[in-house]
């Protein structure tokens, strides 16, 4: 499953380099997990999908994924006492990245994660190319499209799977890397699951 070798791959993928800073002097590697929960959190999401949480620990705030109603928190391991799940909220992207550190080290994490799929993933994955090219990769697409409506969506769209589940679509389905192969192959932002950028693509066509 994409979800076990992912979890391997972040657990590899952790560094001192890629820990929050004022906990960089208790990093270690028997330690690893140490300051890696928001950063985590964005990798996991932009494969997995779901949903980002945030909580409270004996620590601070702490970073999980909520995925299908299961909780997934690759960094739990670094405390004694759990985290509060139920002081959790909801965080997007946008107001993670907001940070300018945490995206410095969302980026290195991302690029040592990309390095160890390479290095160690076990997998190939189709994926199409920026010409529409199928071509076999040990990374994971983080986009999902519809090649006969060109749509393209999250990989855990809520109506992608309803169709899914019903049989439908199966065969139309496709893989990209990012949502920029996904634009450059003429696929439009799914209306339901990417609500912003079926917005602004909206607005674009509207204005042509």
């Amino acid at each position: 499953m994409i979800k076990d070798e992912l979890i391997n791959i972040i657990k590899l993928s952790w560094s001192k380099e890629t820990c929050y800073p004022n906990l960089q002097s208790m990093w270690t590697n028997s330690n690893k997990a140490i300051g890696q929960c928001a950063i985590t959190a964005l990798i996991v999401n932009m494969f997995l999908g779901g949903k980002i949480m945030r909580c409270e620990s004996v620590t601070g705030s702490h970073y999980y994924n909520l995925i299908n109603d299961e909780i997934i928190d690759l960094t739990k391991e670094q405390f004694e006492i759990p985290p509060f799940y139920k002081t959790s909220e909801e965080r997007d992207v946008e107001y993670i990245l907001s940070n300018c550190d945490t995206k410095n080290r969302y980026l290195i994490l991302l690029n040592n994660v990309k390095k160890n799929f390479i290095k160690y993933g076990t997998k190939e994955y189709k994926l199409l190319d920026s010409n529409g090219n199928i071509y076999l990769s040990k990374i994971p697409g983080t986009i999902a499209g519809n090649k006969k409506l060109k749509i393209y969506g999250k990989l855990d769209c809520a109506n992608a799977i309803s169709w899914i589940n019903k049989g439908y679509y199966v065969n139309n389905r496709v893989f990209f890397e990012n949502e920029e192969i996904a634009k450059k192959n003429n696929y439009r932002p799914c209306a339901k699951c990417m609500k912003k950028e079926y917005i602004i693509w909206k607005n674009k066509e509207r204005d042509k």
